[in-house]
């Protein structure tokens, strides 16, 4: 029963069906919450929480009844209930986050498309964060909820107009330890200016070290290059550092799988495989992306090869640093061994091949790949 008592308890309102039940199902898969009820439409919603001692409610902003904020002006008014609200990027204005805070809302998820069966799974993971944020004491401040979510609507503003710079449809992911800084330094400074895709890097460095190294790493490219931060934006010609023992993975951006952000993750990992190269390749490999290239460089260990086998199972390509180049060939010879890897290449080939790869200048075949390895001897 004490078990139950910690449960948060959540009511549904959202006018199709189908999103009901996705909902529903994603909060019930849950250890520490449950869907006491869904509705359909305002008044369906008004009589469950006259009944039931819901600790949130999640509310579709285009629910029936809920013109001119309708729904929100009754719950604040007769039953009044924290509110995570679901929004069209369209709908969401500054006018309205004003009126919707002063009304309850405590955070908003952006919809994850318009069509009738769109993947809301897609964002369960943003959704059920922001789910359990209804316990976190600075929202119930009305000031502070304004100031949190307007930092989100400035986050969405950073999407440059021009198309060309848009989410990133093509992401790569480098990582080394042991003689990784000279080895990442050596393949930024030779990306071209004009790389159309992030660049995500991880060394096995400690804590306050990695702020300094991305300063140093500007000094060599004209990319913009940043040290990791939580809710940093993904963007074409960016370079983000993960920082000294962190994990960092990407996650999408209020729920836009084609729009992601820095996050850190507290999966265990082993103590000198951090920040990991295994967790970020995987989480790469689940968003939704078009391109992933992940390069594997001079390291001991095995970091990278699980996450190599993420990437490959999502269509994404592999490339490892040969040995000849390597202070010590431990990350890239596992890798390799492995199977996941399609081309092995010395390190001062390794930029041109990504720039070539990233233009759309070169084609990659399976016949390639396999000439490359059978080519080092691997």
């Amino acid at each position: 029963m004490q078990e139950k008592s910690r449960e948060l308890r959540v009511l549904i309102a959202d006018k199709s069906s189908y999103v009901r039940l996705v909902l529903q199902d994603i909060v019930d898969s849950e250890q520490d919450m449950q869907a006491t009820g869904v509705a359909a439409d305002a008044d369906e919603l008004l009589g469950l929480l006259g009944a039931d001692e819901a600790d949130l409610v999640i509310l579709d902003c285009d629910l029936p009844g809920n013109e001119n904020l309708l729904v929100l002006k009754r719950i604040f008014s007769e039953v009044p209930k924290p509110v995570l609200l679901l929004i069209t990027q369209e709908q969401l204005t500054l006018d309205l986050l004003k009126q919707a805070v002063e009304l309850g809302v405590y955070g908003i998820v952006l919809k994850p498309g318009r069509g009738r069966y769109a993947n809301y799974r897609s964002i369960a993971a943003e959704f059920l964060r922001k789910v359990r944020a209804v316990s976190e004491t600075e929202l119930y401040n009305v000031q502070r909820r304004l100031e949190y979510l307007q930092q989100e609507m400035v986050l969405l503003a950073e999407r440059p107009v021009k198309r060309k710079s848009s989410p990133v449809d093509t992401i790569i992911v480098i990582g080394a330890s042991t003689g990784g800084t000279q080895a990442v330094e050596s393949i930024v400074s030779r990306l071209s200016p004009e790389l159309q895709a992030a660049v995500l890097v991880v060394l096995h460095l400690p804590e306050k070290f990695t702020r300094s190294y991305a300063k140093r790493l500007q000094r060599l490219t004209p990319l913009k290059v940043v040290e990791g931060r939580a809710g940093s934006l993904l963007r074409t010609g960016k370079v983000i550092v993960a920082p000294g023992g962190k994990n960092m993975v990407v996650e999408p951006f209020m729920g836009d799988p084609a729009n992601l952000k820095v996050g850190f993750t507290d999966e265990p990992t082993p103590l000198f495989d951090q920040p990991s190269l295994d967790l970020l390749l995987r989480s790469v490999a689940q968003c939704a992306v078009r391109n992933m290239v992940g390069v594997v460089l001079t390291g001991m260990g095995k970091d990278g090869t699980l996450g190599a086998s993420y990437m490959r199972e999502q269509g994404g390509f592999m490339v490892a640093q040969d040995e000849a180049t390597s202070v010590i060939f431990g990350m890239a010879r596992s890798a390799i061994q492995s199977g996941y890897i399609n081309k092995v290449l010395p390190l001062q080939e390794i930029p041109q091949f990504l720039n070539r790869y990233v233009a759309g200048q070169q084609q990659v075949s399976a016949t390639d790949s396999d000439y490359e390895i059978e080519r080092t001897g691997v």
